[in-house]
């Protein structure tokens, strides 16, 4: 089997980047699909919730209604994917600010899984570190009990497990909510070809429904 292998590795390799450049193209092709309601079929309507801001005032999500929302189940003390997640969020902001959608027909919801330690103080200070900071005009960072925010996420469709370390591993989606609240998307935050433009051209696609 050894020899198989030592004899064939150039060929097998050249094979697994051929598979790998094709599942790319599919995935661009995809995302760039002329029919964006194949993609974006309403899969349920979003849970509702009541928490707090960084400034104490009660959030509810009904609030909200009347745009397009992208949600985001995170923690500041995240060792890998939360940070890297929401500065493509921030690429999200930006691009949204230039088509006049962020803040009138969209907002970024993130909300702390780890409520204990993200205190309102916390939240700023892993805001502020980003080039592009989250801009409060339609960008909330949200907070509630750890149990009634591990619940709603799991409503969400979100996995949230509280590791022995007080860390959280967590499903690292971005959830896209339609502006009556149907739950439209789930975002693979962790795919390297997710972008920016993917998920401003549907919030923009959402945006123009009535």
């Amino acid at each position: 089997m050894s020899t198989f292998f030592e004899k064939n590795w150039f060929k097998l390799a050249l094979g697994a980047i051929l598979i790998a450049m094709i599942a790319s193209f599919a995935y661009k092709l995809w995302a760039n699909s002329s029919e964006p309601d194949q993609r974006l079929t309403a899969m349920k309507q979003s849970p509702s919730f009541q928490l707090q801001d960084l400034d104490g005032k009660t959030v509810a999500s009904a609030d909200t209604d009347g745009k397009v929302r992208l949600v985001y189940f995170f923690y500041s003390f995240c060792p890998d994917v939360c940070m890297p997640t929401t500065f493509l969020l921030t690429q999200v902001q930006d691009e949204l600010k230039k088509k006049e959608l962020f803040g009138t027909k969209s907002e970024i919801i993130s909300i702390t899984v780890d409520p204990n330690r993200d205190t309102p103080a916390v939240l700023k200070e892993f805001g502020a570190k980003f080039e592009s900071k989250p801009d409060p005009t339609g960008w909330m960072f949200l907070r509630g009990e750890e149990a009634k925010v591990h619940k709603l996420a799991e409503d969400f469709g979100i996995m949230v497990i509280k590791e022995k370390d007080g860390n959280f591993s967590h499903s690292n989606a971005i959830l896209l909510v339609d502006k009556k609240g149907k739950l439209r998307n789930y975002y693979d935050a962790s795919n390297p070809e997710l972008d920016a433009d993917h998920i401003v051209k549907d919030v923009a696609t959402l945006s123009k429904e009535k």
